[in-house]
């Protein structure tokens, strides 16, 4: 292809003048010169005439100079300090916290007196440096929780089950266990007792309350305190004991060798007393009785150093199940029973918990005495009288809680009423208590069902319940094994003709009955060994299965 460019010599390009940029000086002055135009204020200092060549950092230039790149007077921070001059001094303030109560005062920061001067005038002051000057407005109250549920709260912490500074009703026996640990404790005399009494009558907690009121006169004494329900097996009580007592290896040694040591311990001259405290003793149970007997002999071995008290809910346990004491008076431990409260004592523990409550009383007085005589007549459980009213308290919780929209309480409006009376948005009545009251005590045989009086209770369930029953009538024994359990509701089931389940699916309904709450498990490593045992008295059962003709029939004919 032809070369068509000029071989002549090459041109020379033409250089385009570009205007002049303006300095840096000038247009500061420029814009010095148009802001005060309009802003009557201080006027600007002149700047100085003298040329002069300005780095090119930024962060370089001081004063003055570091107006040059502003395009427009914004609001800016101090010029930059020397570490010296950064230094905060002690008073300066601290950071600004959240406040959640409407009566706390908002404080502004304090402005540091040795603060470095702006170079800004007057007009150009950052907004924090200005807020004095605006007039103070009015303190809205914005609360970030609902004031409604407060008093709800405060009553629910109240009725917990933990060990309260002072027992009610239980005087006599808290002074009954001082002069006991004070005669064989502080006084280094052995002894045994056995504390007996139904379920939530105080035993735990009065002994508890015993231990920490004598707690400097126990001080040298070692205290060893087990729950026998948590233990594997009735003869892993002297592995326990002996690791309170700093004996290594004794879940590895051979049983007697671990009770010769545990001997020779408690009866060696010299020792420090020891006092052992057995709750839920009558899980030690074994055959031959040989843990429960073992137990309450070491108090009177020769020398011994050992004060025993066990805790449990059978009265006879000394007398029907270890005959044998009987014969040893020194063997024979000293017994206190602990009646069920009755319903004027638990209407005063339930008033004496609600009284600390602030403001109105969230329970009425007649739910408080309804909830006392249905508890009183069944059981005697102060701690499911507790555990009622606590779940009254949240049923009627919920319920303002869901019908309560998020809104500015009148409180930050008007302060007439103290800060500490909560208002009681909708009081705990008859009806919330006997609500909660039939779901305790009710008919838990049947689940709650919608087709009125249809029966969602499955009959295979109804069915071993009632074997159960039989069979620890039969046995006179609480607990029964779930292979024995599985025998007798196979026979039922052949006299009945019906299909029986097999072991593993008889397993399963058990889990469905301790669900339920009907029955307890205690689990073993063969599953024909789990013994299985009743939660709910025995009357309430037979009358909730009475009711059909079939389960009727079962409990009457018997095994």
């Amino acid at each position: 292809m032809p070369n068509t460019r000029s071989k002549s010599q090459p041109q020379k390009q033409n250089k385009i003048d570009f205007p002049k940029r303006k300095s840096t000086r000038t247009l500061c002055q420029t814009l010095v010169k148009e802001e005060g135009s309009k802003l009557d204020s201080v006027p600007a200092s002149p700047l100085s005439s003298k040329k002069q060549v300005l780095p090119l950092s930024p962060r370089k230039r001081l004063g003055d100079e570091n107006l040059c790149n502003v395009t427009q007077l914004l609001p800016c921070s101090p010029s930059k300090q020397s570490k010296k001059e950064n230094i905060f001094l002690p008073t300066s303030p601290k950071g600004r916290t959240l406040l959640f109560n409407e009566h706390s005062a908002l404080k502004s920061p304090t402005r540091s007196t040795n603060a470095v001067p702006s170079p800004l005038r007057r007009t150009e002051e950052t907004p924090t440096s200005l807020q004095h000057h605006y007039p103070k407005k009015e303190l809205v109250c914005t609360r970030l929780f609902k004031q409604e549920g407060s008093c709800y709260q405060q009553a629910k912490s109240l009725l917990h089950t933990a060990v309260p500074d002072q027992l009610h009703a239980r005087e006599k026996e808290t002074g009954v266990l001082h002069r006991f640990l004070q005669v064989h404790v502080c006084k280094e005399k052995p002894g045994s007792l056995y504390i007996s009494g139904a379920p939530g009558t105080g035993k735990s907690a009065c002994l508890k309350r015993a231990l920490l009121d004598l707690k400097t006169e126990l001080m040298g004494i070692k205290t060893i305190v087990l729950n026998c329900m948590a233990l594997r097996s009735s003869h892993a009580v002297f592995p326990a004991i002996a690791e309170q007592l700093d004996q290594t290896g004794a879940d590895r040694a051979a049983r007697s060798d671990v009770i010769r040591k545990l001997e020779k311990r408690l009866t060696s001259k010299g020792a420090p007393m020891v006092l052992v405290v057995l709750d839920e003793m009558d899980q030690l149970d074994s055959k031959g009785q040989d843990v429960l007997y073992t137990v309450f002999e070491w108090p009177s071995l020769p020398n011994s150093r050992l004060v025993l008290i066990g805790i449990a809910n059978a009265l006879d346990l000394t007398d029907r199940i270890l005959p044998r004491l009987q014969t040893r008076p020194k063997c024979k431990p000293q017994l206190l029973n602990f009646p069920p409260y009755s319903k004027d004592q638990l209407a005063a523990i339930l008033q004496e918990r609600l009284k600390q409550v602030s403001g109105e009383q969230v329970l009425d007085n007649a739910a408080i005495q309804f909830c006392a005589r249905k508890v009183s007549s069944i059981s005697g459980d102060a701690r499911k009288a507790l555990d009622i009213c606590r779940r009254a308290i949240e049923v009627v919780e919920s319920d303002v809680t869901s019908q309560t929209v998020l809104k500015v309480p009148s409180a930050c409006k008007s302060h007439s009423k103290p800060a500490t009376e909560l208002s009681v948005p909708k009081h705990v009545g008859l009806l919330h208590v006997s609500r909660v009251i039939s779901e305790v005590y009710g008919d838990r045989m049947a689940a709650n069902n919608t087709c009125g009086d249809a029966d969602s209770f499955p009959l295979q369930q109804k069915i071993l319940v009632c074997s159960l029953l039989l069979l620890a009538k039969h046995q006179k024994s609480k607990e029964v094994t779930l292979g024995k359990l599985h025998e007798a509701y196979s026979k039922i089931c052949r006299k009945q003709q019906m299909g029986a389940v097999d072991q593993s699916e008889c397993l399963s309904l058990s889990g469905l009955l301790e669900a339920r709450g009907i029955v307890g498990l205690k689990k073993a490593k063969e599953a024909r060994l789990t013994k299985v045992f009743l939660k709910i008295q025995e009357r309430d059962i037979e009358h909730a299965l009475k009711d059909k003709i079939l389960v009727g029939s079962i409990l009457s004919a018997g095994l």
